[in-house]
């Protein structure tokens, strides 16, 4: 009777171990960050931000709310610009998290960077890019509906210059970020904005991790070819 009622002991702690870890698991597939706060309401950076100054490119923020909802510790974020996604009605802000304000110990790739997307002054969604990764606006599709952001590396060798994507997204049109599998075919991604100067390199080509290098352009090329 005692050895019944200790291996039912062990089954049901079995039964409770399993249970809590479906429990957390799925909490940390379907948990967000506290961005949810600002997502989907109108959205300025003036809203969130304490002090704002200005140069003649950037635009340094000190925002209190940025630092609690990221969980970051840089003093300054930094606007570099936006920029319109393809044909929608959307844009996307980049700022960059640092604890410099002189532009020439300011490099983005070493950095964390932010993505805001918004719509009709609302914020859609928002894109974490870590430490020493780049990013990239990319075409989808063949008649550049689906706008997609891929996320890699940039190298410089011997003259040529390569974006390695290691993370593809897909911007749908209600302006939110899913990311996809690296196995969806990139039609066209120009070098990432700090690698273009007055005009982008003709050594330049793109391509997943351990896929294909690609020129910009190479499917409208392959059909002219034919």
């Amino acid at each position: 009777m005692v050895k019944k009622q200790n291996e039912i002991f062990k089954k049901l702690i079995n039964v409770i171990y399993k249970f809590r870890f479906i429990a957390i698991f799925s909490v940390c597939i379907f948990c967000k960050g506290q961005e949810v706060d600002i997502i989907n309401k109108p959205f300025s950076l003036e809203k969130y931000s304490e002090k704002i100054s200005n140069d003649d490119s950037f635009t340094f923020l000190q925002s209190k709310k940025f630092k609690k909802i990221f969980n970051e510790n840089c003093k300054y974020f930094i606007q570099k610009g936006w920029q319109k996604i393809g044909q929608s009605d959307y844009t996307v802000t980049e700022l960059v998290a640092s604890n410099e304000t002189d532009l020439s110990k300011i490099e983005s790739k070493r950095s964390t960077i932010y993505l805001f997307i918004t719509g009709n002054k609302i914020l859609k969604d928002t894109l974490k890019i870590k430490k020493n990764f780049d990013y990239s606006i990319c075409q989808l599709d063949k008649e550049n509906r689906k706008i997609g952001l891929a996320v890699g590396k940039y190298t410089v060798s011997a003259g040529n210059e390569f974006f390695e994507i290691h993370h593809l997204y897909q911007i749908d049109n209600e302006g939110k970020i899913k990311k996809i599998k690296l196995s969806t075919t990139v039609f066209d991604c120009p070098a990432p904005s700090d690698y273009v100067k007055d005009e982008e390199p003709e050594s330049y080509t793109f391509g997943v991790v351990g896929g294909k290098k690609l020129n910009r352009y190479w499917y409208e090329n392959s059909l002219n070819n034919q």
